[in-house]
């Protein structure tokens, strides 16, 4: 059962993480952040190479940082209103 729920979140993290890119949105992309990381927790108990992908909820909260700060650039500001 708790396997299913780890798979079940890496596929939403999945499809959060592909629109996120595509719409460039902060916001998805820590949102695939937040569902990979139970998936991420898990294979770090591994003993073999699959803890590296430990590492794996690291991708999307760096573009979630990139996205963020290239939104607020990209933004005009309104002066006097």
């Amino acid at each position: 059962m708790i396997i299913a729920v780890l798979w079940l979140s890496f596929a939403v993290s999945l499809i959060c993480l592909i629109a996120g890119i595509m719409n460039q949105s902060w916001k998805l992309a820590l949102s695939s952040f937040f569902l990979l990381l139970p998936l991420g927790y898990y294979l770090t108990g591994a003993e073999n190479a699959l803890r590296i992908l430990s590492a794996l909820p690291a991708v999307p909260l760096i573009l979630a940082v990139i996205f963020y700060f290239q939104s607020g650039k990209s933004s005009p500001k309104q002066k006097g209103k």
